[in-house]
């Protein structure tokens, strides 16, 4: 073992032991035990989902992307668990009256992808499930790939390759592909290119669909199957037709230190989710869970009534509204934490295994 394995073998003792603890948990009872406690009567789970798969994504980022099987299994277990899912409002007038009914969970997407429309929903309606879209809008009025997942993922897709970068940087050199980091550090590096060159969206737009070709990668379909867009706006608007809760997200998927820029955002995340018929969004989500404290009074000042984080825990009465803990459920979480964290328990175990 070298010294740059220490780390990775700590991270896997940690959740081999946090594996073992569940299981002696579960085999005693405490499961069960939980579920029946008033102790989780009085706490919300706010679940929180973002891609779900066309093709192999969950492969590429099981931290972002889960299979529609496995999220299915996901409503399954919740249906089996005898959980009450409650639309996001319905769930926080309860929590702070102390009514929520047993075994409460909320079900939150972020970004909104046009996956959410093609996979998530059908699922979604055969359990009868209500679910809020944090819904960030320059995509959905642009209607391009987000840049940074494409380019991420046509280089993912050409692993194991070396290419000529000329085209791709600006200048001369290889983007060697042959392993995981290459693959990362060559991401980073067409992204600080495209920055400092200041392309604009078509110009991206063009640089991704020569990197696919360079390696060979089908872009044609990934465009077909719309595998890294948001929803339209008629999109948006048939599902909010449908029910479907749609909030805020920012406009552009950034949380500005500028107080004026941050409300310009809300202030064009707004105005297209109204455009699209939600008249009420007064709800937000942290864009990638990035919260400061600054931004609490920012949220009220415009009308926010809750925001969520990427904190994993259960909200309570104590839970500051701006701030509501929200456990993000990954490819990566096993069946048994998932129901730890439907009964309650995992909230009682450290949150991350470092």
């Amino acid at each position: 073992m070298t010294l740059g394995d220490a780390p990775l073998m700590q991270l896997n003792l940690l959740k081999a032991g946090k594996t073992l603890v569940l299981l002696g948990a579960r085999n005693l009872g405490l499961y069960s035990a939980m579920k029946r406690g008033n102790w989780r009567k009085r706490q919300l789970l706010i679940l929180a989902y973002h891609g779900i798969s066309q093709c192999d994504e969950h492969k590429w980022r099981p931290a972002l992307y889960m299979s529609p099987e496995l999220f299915a299994s996901r409503l399954e277990t919740i249906s089996q668990f005898g959980c009450n899912v409650l639309r996001l409002d319905e769930a926080l007038i309860h929590l702070q009256e102390g009514t929520l009914p047993p075994l409460s969970v909320v079900l939150t997407f972020d970004d909104g992808y046009f996956n959410f429309c093609q996979y998530a929903y059908p699922i979604l309606k055969r359990f009868n499930y209500p679910a809020t879209v944090y819904q960030t809008t320059y995509y959905t009025e642009v209607q391009k790939p987000v840049f940074n997942l494409v380019r991420s993922y046509v280089l993912w897709k050409g692993t194991g390759k070396i290419i000529d970068a000329k085209a791709f940087l600006g200048q001369g050199g290889t983007l060697d592909l042959r392993t995981e980091k290459s693959v990362e550090a060559a991401s980073l590096e067409i992204w600080r290119y495209s920055k400092s060159a200041g392309l604009c969206v078509e110009a991206r737009q063009r640089l991704v669909e020569n990197l696919a070709d360079a390696l060979g990668v089908d872009y044609r379909e990934i465009s077909r199957r719309r595998m890294f867009e948001l929803m339209t706006k008629d999109e948006l608007s048939r599902m909010a037709e449908e029910g479907v809760d749609f909030q805020l997200h920012t406009h552009r998927h950034r949380v500005p230190t500028s107080k004026d820029l941050f409300l310009k955002e809300l202030q064009d995340n707004k105005r297209i989710l109204e455009e699209i018929g939600q008249s009420k969004a007064d709800h937000f989500a942290y864009p990638s869970g990035v919260f400061r404290d600054e931004l609490f009074p920012w949220l009220v000042e415009f009308g926010v009534r809750s925001a969520t984080s990427c904190e994993p825990g259960l909200a309570s009465r104590k839970s500051n509204a701006i701030c509501l803990p929200r456990f993000v459920d990954t490819s990566n979480i096993s069946r048994l934490e998932f129901e730890a964290w439907l009964c309650g328990i995992r909230e009682l175990l450290p949150k991350r295994e470092g």
